[in-house]
């Protein structure tokens, strides 16, 4: 059975973008603006914006990302992952966001506020 279509855009992003340091594959993987809901607040960050976002915690913070569970549609994906910061003394945090893809992009994230720790 195929991946859906939302499922491999994330996976691409967690692996190729945060985990191997791609940061120019961020203007083929996300929408421009992408737009970050938080409780409380709505954030919209250009290609430039985002992909300086993701380079300052692979640089200063050494992050690392493991999904722990993904679930997707072609257009919407789900992830439960855990994240480790190799240059902050090991940090451990987790987190689940909610994806809706637009034109076969990231366009809007839902963030659940990160938590100290790793899921089990």
């Amino acid at each position: 059975m195929a991946k859906p279509a939302a499922q491999i855009v994330l996976e691409r992003y967690w692996d190729e973008v945060n985990n191997q340091g791609k940061l120019e594959l961020i203007r083929e993987l996300c929408a421009d603006p992408i737009t970050r809901h938080d409780p409380g607040k709505v954030t919209t960050l250009s290609h430039d914006e985002q992909i300086a976002r993701v380079k300052f915690g692979i640089e200063e913070m050494g992050i690392v990302i493991d999904r722990v569970i993904t679930h997707a549609s072609d257009t919407m994906v789900t992830s439960v992952w855990n994240m480790t910061a190799t240059r902050k003394n090991d940090l451990a945090m987790c987190g689940i966001e909610v994806f809706k893809l637009e034109n076969g992009r990231l366009a809007h994230c839902w963030n659940t506020p990160y938590a100290e720790g790793h899921w089990d």
